[in-house]
């Protein structure tokens, strides 16, 4: 393991320590997420190539994975923006990061970064991302107008943010309940209230939207 790695899970596992989260939803047992987010019935559904394909990515982009699991996503943009681009791994979870960068490390990676946000702050630097990518996960995010404009600030000239979310009316058999969805009307509003603009909406996924913006 490079120097690099050791380094980011010592720092990992001081964070570890300081973390609370509901111990129902305890992400200590990495085993089990894994087996969760990765598997063939998640791929039938969530068509993870066609959702990195329709993004478009450059060779050297950088591309931030928030709310990033077991790097699901991440480990297609890492490949997608070549070994000049980065792929942040962006989490709130000590133990997914650390799955996170083993893996990358196995797998031959480097240009996988995990990084340990915070709830209202995705830890990056200003001007430093071409996409913002929230799978999944910007219904957990609390004050989000708030959210939005870190996510202005971090991106630079031109950059993107690319939301993928269950809708109101999805059947779903697993995840969120209804009340807990956000409608693809009042998300859309939202973000453009915070200065973004609509560019892109992607149609092909069975119980999600797929909204591609542009920074203000």
């Amino acid at each position: 393991m490079t120097s690099t790695f050791l380094v980011m899970l010592m720092a990992l596992a001081q964070h570890q320590g300081q973390h609370h989260h509901d111990p129902q939803h305890s992400f200590a047992n990495t085993d089990r997420w894994v087996e969760e987010f990765e598997n063939a019935e998640r791929d039938a559904q969530q068509k993870p190539d066609d959702v990195v394909r329709a993004l478009k990515l450059s060779a050297g982009d950088v591309v931030a994975d928030i709310g990033a699991g077991t790097g699901y996503f991440a480990r297609r943009f890492a490949k997608a923006v070549g070994d000049n681009g980065i792929a942040y791994a962006v989490d709130l979870e000590p133990k997914m990061l650390e799955y996170v960068a083993e893996r990358a490390q196995k797998d031959g990676q480097p240009n996988i970064v995990p990084v340990l946000a915070t709830a209202s702050s995705p830890m990056l630097a200003p001007d430093s991302v071409d996409l913002f990518f929230i799978c999944n996960t910007i219904h957990h995010i609390g004050n989000r107008p708030a959210y939005y404009e870190i996510l202005a600030r971090d991106l630079r000239d031109g950059g993107r943010l690319a939301i993928v979310d269950f809708r109101k009316d999805a059947d779903l058999i697993e995840g969120p309940n209804e009340a807990m969805r956000l409608a693809r009307e009042s998300l859309v509003d939202e973000v453009t209230k915070a200065g973004f603009r609509l560019v892109e909406e992607h149609d092909f996924l069975p119980v999600q939207y797929f909204l591609v913006f542009e920074a203000p």
